[in-house]
């Protein structure tokens, strides 16, 4: 009885959660554990995530280990379907069901897969999850305001500038304004309608190159 038997030395299949065109979703692994420290160790990149402090091999450990422990946060990694490498992080915290809201976060971490369209299809991979399956109404991020790169891909999903905390944070040797961004479900769903599939947002050159492939 059960499942098919896996032979001792046999790779296990991926577990895809969520999947995408070019990248899936899943459940962030302990092997992963490095990597996360990896990719969040630059200054720019900590300066994004509010991470000042050093990040310790105990305290990635916890983190993974208590992912998802709580059902109001889930942190999944971003997997490159080609090769079944991870690229980055993206995950959803407190979540508040009566009210049914949420904050997002994603980090590319491999500067490779950067500029590519991978983190925003990572982005409305998950916020499909969130509002079709988790029935989340709004879903908010922040962000600094000199993070133009970011902001610019935001506003192209489809999120809201709704609010600015000025001088919320002191970052190089200076104070800025932190931005708040929002997307409601009804927005979500002009955009991206359920009877379509979710967008291509691979550059256009990386498009034609797959069309000219096949």
């Amino acid at each position: 009885m059960g499942g098919p038997e896996i032979m001792p030395n046999e790779k296990l299949p991926p577990i895809l959660f969520l999947e995408g065109r070019r990248i899936y979703l899943r459940p962030l692994e302990m092997s992963d554990e490095r990597l996360l420290r990896q990719w969040f160790a630059p200054e720019n990149t900590r300066e994004n995530l509010e991470r000042y402090w050093p990040i310790t091999q105990a305290f990635e450990q916890r983190f993974i280990e208590t992912n998802g422990t709580d059902e109001t946060s889930f942190a999944f990694a971003i997997v490159l379907k080609i090769g079944d490498r991870p690229i980055g992080v993206t995950g959803f915290r407190g979540i508040r069901w009566k009210d049914r809201t949420a904050e997002f976060g994603i980090t590319v971490g491999d500067s490779k897969s950067r500029n590519q369209g991978l983190g925003s299809e990572a982005t409305v991979l998950l916020l499909h999850y969130l509002f079709r399956t988790l029935n989340m109404n709004r879903i908010q991020l922040g962000v600094w305001d000199f993070n133009t790169a970011a902001i610019r891909s935001y506003e192209k999903i489809g999120f809201t500038l709704e609010g600015r905390q000025r001088q919320h944070g002191f970052v190089r040797g200076r104070y800025v304004d932190h931005l708040i961004y929002g997307m409601l479900a009804a927005e979500f769903e002009a955009k991206y309608p359920v009877e379509r599939s979710l967008p291509d947002f691979a550059p256009r050159a990386t498009r034609r190159r797959n069309r000219g492939s096949r």
